[in-house]
């Protein structure tokens, strides 16, 4: 049988829609250019300026309407950079005309029940779907890998410290789904995706009265605990409230071995990793692009009609979706 959304394309370029035309909309393209194997027909913005600012410069179409583009462009892929709180409506039109997609994170603000919604009807038509992990298209992963096959993980320390993002949606957790939900996520992805399934132990969250900036009201602060099916444990902080330079990474403790993934500089492309086996430390520097390595990854499986060859799949994303909003629940707060 062949899936819902598989694309016999040779060697011509895919149509691409893009859904959402901010800020993390042009890092993507930026990536899809490089590869050169799609073609932009069609931006759909909620502010028609930006849709646009970014079809007119690729000869592609701006709409405000998901639907009559769908209708009108009848695209081979599409990408969804939407504020959390739209992408689960989005996706249901997306998935209803069988359109492969590659979505960013979170799944959605505060809404449990919508992505295992998609989950499923994605998981019946066997439709192409990801999610926007980009950290597991790190190419030192492949490396910190093989050593963790050899040296166990008995400890994961994460930090995610930085200031709040300006996008009005992050401010409220009904639009964004606060800090955990929507960007200290790629932790917690990550963990999995290098240590495995976890459960929370136990997580605390902290927010100051008047809450920063006015009309915000998601929490400054939060730290949890998880336990690993492996017997490992994790330890995870963050908060959005510093006024210095961000503190972002992500260390794995192993016997003889330590693994630090971090974010060095502004540059949302700027990731190294450090392992240190206690005689010497390499430091790996950025390799290619890890939103290119996703995007090929994606387009690879569309063009084979294979759903298992994206870096995150919408399924296994719903369990990072579930173990964030466990974080949140065991504060007892909002995210």
């Amino acid at each position: 049988m062949t899936p819902v959304g598989a694309t016999s394309t040779g060697d011509r370029e895919l149509r691409l829609v893009l859904i959402g035309a901010g800020w993390i909309s042009g890092i993507h393209l930026s990536a899809l250019d490089r590869l050169g194997r799609t073609r932009l027909v069609g931006v759909v913005s909620a502010r028609e300026e930006r849709a646009r600012a970014t079809a007119e410069p690729y000869g592609a179409t701006a709409y405000l309407d998901v639907d009559r583009m769908l209708d009108e462009q009848r695209p081979d892929v599409a990408y969804v950079c939407v504020p959390p709180v739209a992408a689960v409506a989005i996706l249901e039109r997306l998935v209803e005309h069988g359109v492969p997609f590659l979505t960013e994170k979170p799944l959605a603000a505060t809404d449990a029940a919508g992505p295992a919604r998609i989950a499923a009807v994605v998981a019946d038509r066997e439709l192409v779907a990801a999610v926007g992990y980009h950290l597991r298209g790190l190419e030192a992963l492949a490396e910190v890998r093989s050593l963790l096959a050899t040296h166990p993980v008995h400890l994961v320390t994460a930090r995610w410290l930085s200031s709040t993002p300006p996008p009005a949606w992050w401010h409220r957790e009904s639009s964004g789904g606060g800090q955990v939900v929507e960007q200290a996520t790629h932790f917690y992805d990550l963990a999995r995706h290098l240590v495995g399934e976890a459960t929370v132990v136990s997580a605390a969250s902290t927010r100051d009265e008047p809450v920063v900036p006015a009309g915000a009201d998601v929490v400054d602060a939060t730290a949890a605990v998880l336990r690993f099916e492996t017997g490992a444990v994790g330890s995870f902080a963050n908060t959005r409230r510093l006024a210095s330079a961000a503190v972002v990474e992500v260390e794995l403790a192993a016997s003889d071995l330590l693994i630090t993934i971090r974010k060095v500089g502004d540059d949302q492309l700027g990731w190294e990793v450090a392992i240190d086996d206690g005689g010497s430390v390499r430091t790996i520097p950025p390799g290619r692009d890890p939103y290119e390595v996703q995007a090929a990854a994606f387009l690879d499986a569309v063009e084979a009609g294979d759903p298992g060859r994206v870096l995150s799949s919408y399924g296994d994303a719903i369990l990072t979706d579930r173990l964030t909003r466990a974080v949140v629940a065991a504060t007892g707060q909002g995210g």
